[in-house]
């Protein structure tokens, strides 16, 4: 009887905890979604053709965004719903709602960053030289 009252409560454990482990994955941010998301994104307004965000989908499945004028370390975002992403570390937190055609293209991108215009219209493709993915940083 005590055999059968263990197996059971390890029946009931694994039966609880597959659908969480499932869900920590796809919370976690890796999808095979992005394409439709990657490009340059700007204010057709601005003169300086530099002053762009780029949006590009990693190695691993994960949007990752830039700013195209600048050497600052790419923002690796968390997906928090089918198109809204996040970053955030110790001092810096980000926010993009992305708005989409009806095709689920992205033609816009909302964002909370306070130096650039929001929203900003995709302006186009990454550059045709740039790597189809960004390999996560070894560390």
């Amino acid at each position: 009887m005590k055999q059968v009252l263990y197996l059971l409560i390890i029946l009931l454990m694994a039966i609880y905890t597959a659908p969480l482990a499932q869900q920590n994955e796809i919370s976690s941010g890796a999808r095979d979604d992005l394409e439709r998301f990657t490009g340059l994104y700007g204010d057709p307004e601005e003169k300086n053709e530099y002053r762009k965000l780029w949006v590009m989908v990693s190695c691993d499945g994960y949007l990752v965004s830039g700013a195209l004028w600048g050497d600052v370390a790419p923002w690796w975002m968390t997906s928090e719903a089918d198109n809204i992403f996040t970053y955030a570390d110790s001092f810096f937190q980000l926010r993009f709602e992305f708005e989409t055609d009806e095709n689920g293209n992205a033609v816009k991108m909302i964002h909370d960053l306070e130096w650039m215009k929001s929203p900003l219209e995709r302006a186009g493709p990454l550059p045709d030289d740039w790597d189809p993915c960004i390999e996560r940083p070894k560390r």
